[in-house]
């Protein structure tokens, strides 16, 4: 057996190894994933399942794709793992809210929260290929109220993050916090720079080379929504995103 191939079977282990972590991690989290759809106060409002049809597609080339999706939601009692080959019916609650991973070689870290939008039939995920520069929220990353300690419901989009490094090893990130305005335009950096410090202490705990990894805070710099009109648009302002550095 040759050395390569040696590294190569150790290697796909370990990304065996990380998936189910985050599989396990998944199911025990999922369970508070029930939340209450927009949809069930609005004029479509329904008690029905609602089928849509997932796709999952290069973003660039709109080539399909064939990956796996981590699904959380679908079971409320565990997390599903889909096949998606071109196209797959899903069957989805209306009161649900539901968590979708994705984590490709050579592709950007997918990582998304959707309701099951009665006006959606299909729902195509396009994965953004690898590049210098290219930046993608996190979601969801939470935090205790007014703190940077990270919550619970964080675990598995961190899980998912290491996997996505494990998997891509020429990959290095920079981990930058966004923050609504609450007081100083400095004291709000410094709040976004801490929570995204929490992302890095996280990563380097779990094994990854620090020099890989590079903390930014940019305050209230580029929010979601610069004049928020519910609780939710400032909650969504504190965000953490990752940029690509190197690759």
């Amino acid at each position: 057996m040759t050395s390569t191939t040696s590294n190569f079977r150790t290697h796909s282990k370990e990304v065996f190894c990380l998936i189910g972590m985050l599989v396990l991690c998944l199911s025990s989290w999922s369970q508070f994933t029930v939340e209450r759809s927009p949809w069930l106060d609005g004029p479509e409002i329904t008690d029905e399942p609602i089928n849509q049809r997932w796709a999952v597609s290069n973003d660039e080339t709109n080539e399909a794709l064939h990956v796996e999706l981590i699904v959380a939601g679908i079971n409320p009692r565990k997390i599903v793992r889909l096949d998606v080959d071109r196209a797959l019916e899903v069957s989805l609650q209306p009161l649900r809210r539901y968590t979708r991973i994705c984590v490709e070689p050579d592709y950007m870290l997918h990582t998304d929260r959707i309701w099951a939008d009665p006006a959606t039939t299909i729902d195509t995920l396009r994965l953004r290929p690898l590049r210098m520069g290219l930046e993608v929220d996190l979601e969801p990353i939470e935090f205790t109220p007014g703190a940077s300690q990270i919550y619970h419901t964080s675990i598995p989009t961190l899980e998912a993050l290491y996997a996505f490094l494990v998997l891509n090893p020429t990959v290095d990130i920079a981990v930058v916090g966004h923050e609504q305005p609450s007081q100083t335009i400095s004291e709000t950096a410094f709040e976004s720079r801490e929570r995204a410090r929490s992302v890095w202490e996280y990563l380097v705990t779990k094994g990854v080379n620090p020099n890989r990894l590079a903390v930014e805070g940019e305050g209230s710099s580029r929010m979601r929504f610069p004049e928020p009109k519910s609780v939710e648009e400032a909650e969504a302002n504190r965000r953490v995103t990752v940029r690509v550095t190197h690759y």
